[in-house]
């Protein structure tokens, strides 16, 4: 217990310090400008002072932690960790050795609650060891549930993006742009992660990598089958030759419509979804609302003819 309180002090105490210097900082930036740079233009401050506590201080702590269990970590572990991430779009530009001290860290709060469990909690016997057993679960699968939710919630917005990004694309190869030049067009006026990870191969081919390869890494690295299939028909219209134009609005179409047929699906499952609220939610309140007045005129009259 002691050491608890003195962890919680201590992160309380690091916690006021860090707000009490903000606005110093931000005098010793605004003194910097005043008297060190007055022909330039305004200094916006040291890039290690404009970072969050996160990156300053979170993130090398997990790097060191992820280094120092990353040696029991078997290497097809890591490899399935890296494709992850890489699907998940690097969330908060965490890498493996991060991800790892994370998932030490949690492992490490869940061990300290079943301490804590085991000396203050009313449980007994088994019971006591199976809730510390959960929360040592819990701790250890909880950042896996969550990267694979941020995995699932990105792919269903490059689903959702990719109709009209491919009409973006087609307008501007058939105004004569080229598939490069229609790809950085959609990167620089539209957002999201299907513009991100074009913008990722444009930078790839940059450094020397094939169109093609870096296509098809793009569809190996976010796992989408209507993206995979979009590379595969583009790598097959250069294979043969035929007009990336009319590949484009072939597939456009495609995906348009497949669209169209989930929001279809989507609208025909609702009704059985809404099944559940509406009959452990709704039809209570109503019976209730409904029923209830004349519950109680009946109770009233059967009171009065006991009398």
């Amino acid at each position: 217990m002691l050491l608890i309180i003195s962890a919680l002090t201590f992160v309380a105490v690091s916690l006021m310090v860090t707000s009490a210097m903000r606005p110093r900082l931000a005098a010793v930036r605004e003194r910097i400008d005043d008297y060190m740079l007055p022909q330039q233009e305004a200094y916006h401050g040291h890039p290690w002072l404009e970072t969050g506590f996160g990156s300053r201080v979170l993130l090398p702590a997990l790097r060191a932690l992820g280094k120092t269990v990353s040696g029991f970590t078997p290497s097809g572990a890591l490899e399935k960790i890296r494709r992850k991430l890489d699907m998940a779009g690097n969330p908060r530009h965490i890498g493996v050795i991060e991800y790892i001290g994370l998932k030490a860290l949690a492992v490490a709060l869940a061990v300290v609650a079943g301490i804590l469990l085991l000396r203050f909690a009313p449980f007994e016997g088994l019971l006591l060891w199976a809730v510390t057993a959960v929360a040592v679960a819990v701790g250890f699968w909880l950042p896996d549930i969550v990267l694979q939710r941020i995995i699932e919630t990105r792919q269903s917005a490059i689903r959702r993006a990719l109709p009209d990004v491919l009409d973006l694309l087609v307008v501007s190869v058939e105004a004569g742009v080229g598939f490069d030049g229609a790809m950085q067009k959609v990167v620089e006026k539209s957002g999201g992660p299907l513009p991100q990870e074009l913008g990722r191969v444009l930078e790839q081919v940059r450094l020397g990598k094939s169109r093609a390869d870096a296509l098809r890494e793009m569809g190996q690295r976010t796992q989408v089958p209507d993206l995979v299939s979009f590379v595969a028909a583009v790598q097959q219209a250069e294979l043969l030759g035929v007009s990336i134009a009319k590949v484009l609005r072939v597939q456009a179409d495609a995906a348009r419509e497949r669209r169209s047929q989930r929001a279809r699906e989507a609208a025909a499952k609702l009704p059985v979804k809404l099944l559940f609220p509406l009959v452990f939610f709704i039809f209570p309140a109503l019976f209730v609302v409904i029923l209830g007045p004349g519950a109680i005129r009946f109770a009233e009259l059967f009171k009065v003819l006991g009398k």
